[in-house]
This record gives structure tokens, C-alpha cells and sequence, in this order.
């Protein structure tokens, strides 16, 4: 009789154990996405802490698939490199994931509206600041997760693609809705 009952006692510690084990990895399944899009937004961060969040070669090279043949002849000091680096800097990853709507990145290069009131001072570069209240994960196996804005009803922004580094997710790719001009 004692021996039934320990084995049963084994028995419901072990589902218990499994049970915890399967909440805990569900858990990480789910929020893990939503965890690393937070700390790639925090304004708080160093940007050398954002360094450790995203693959900055890769985010480089996607950024580089993006851009028209007519910033091969850019001048100095603007050159596609000057350009490549500053759009991968860790302060702008933190704006193309903080503002994922797309055209605000290129306005300086539109200048402004001539409509714009020049009676008030609105900073260095005055914008819209459209930021995403949800996102929507789309995810290829284990390893990869494209997350995109999802809080609009209109076509969604940029997409933001992850891969898995260990029990956590770093950014590798950031497609952007416009071409870079």
C-alpha cells in the first residue's frame, strides 16, 4: 500500500513538473517577440546597450537590398556608405522600431511643406511620431519571427524580422514600405 502511494505522490509531482515545464515554454513561445521589440524601443537604453539586440551587418545589408540605383551617386558627404551607416546606427533602429509607419524616416530629404507655420520653433525635424500599440507576429519554425505594426487599420508599416539567439531574439532584418531614395 505505501508503495502505491509514493508512486502516485511521484506520479502527480512529475505532471506538475511537466505541466510547469510546458506553461514556462509557452510562455516564452508567446511574450519573448514582444519582450525583444520593447528593448529595441526603450529611450532609455545606451545605444551600446541596442548594439546587443540587433545583428547591425544584417540589418546593413537589408537596408542595402532596398535602395534605388540613384544612391550609388550620392556625393560626399553623403555618400551610400554614410548613408548605410547612419540608417543602422542603434539610435535609428530604435526610431525605425519606435515609429514602424514608414515615409517619416525620408522627409528631410522632401524638406518641408510649404504650408509648415515658421512662427513656432518644433525642434530640429518636426513630425508626426506614429507609434504601434500592438504587433503582430508571423512566425517560420522555431527560429525566425517577422513582426510588423498591426495597431492600424490601413496597410500595416515596416516589417521586422528576428531570429533566435539562444533563449532570446535578436533583429536581423528591418524591411522598410518605402524604397530608400
Amino acid at each position: 500500500m505505501r508503495l502505491g502511494m509514493r508512486y502516485s505522490r511521484f506520479f502527480w509531482l512529475a505532471t506538475a513538473f511537466v505541466a510547469l515545464v510546458i506553461v514556462a515554454a509557452g510562455s516564452w513561445y508567446a511574450f519573448s517577440p514582444r519582450l525583444a521589440i520593447a528593448a529595441l524601443s526603450n529611450w532609455d537604453a545606451d545605444p551600446e546597450e541596442l548594439l546587443s539586440l540587433y545583428n547591425r551587418q544584417g540589418v546593413r545589408a537589408a537596408f542595402e537590398r532596398q535602395m534605388l540605383l540613384q544612391v550609388d551617386t550620392y556625393q560626399p558627404p553623403y555618400t551610400k556608405d554614410a548613408v548605410l551607416d547612419a540608417m543602422s546606427d542603434p539610435r535609428a533602429v530604435r526610431m525605425f522600431v519606435n515609429e514602424p509607419y514608414g515615409e517619416w524616416q525620408f522627409a528631410a530629404a522632401a524638406g518641408l511643406p510649404a504650408d509648415f507655420p515658421d512662427g513656432e520653433s518644433a525642434g530640429p525635424m518636426p513630425r508626426m511620431m506614429e507609434t504601434a500599440d500592438s504587433w503582430s507576429f508571423d512566425w517560420s519554425g522555431l527560429n525566425t519571427i517577422v513582426a510588423t505594426p498591426s495597431g492600424r487599420n490601413e496597410a500595416s508599416g515596416n516589417s521586422y524580422r528576428f531570429e533566435r539567439d539562444g533563449l532570446s531574439w535578436r533583429l536581423v532584418a528591418i524591411e522598410l514600405t518605402v524604397a530608400i531614395r
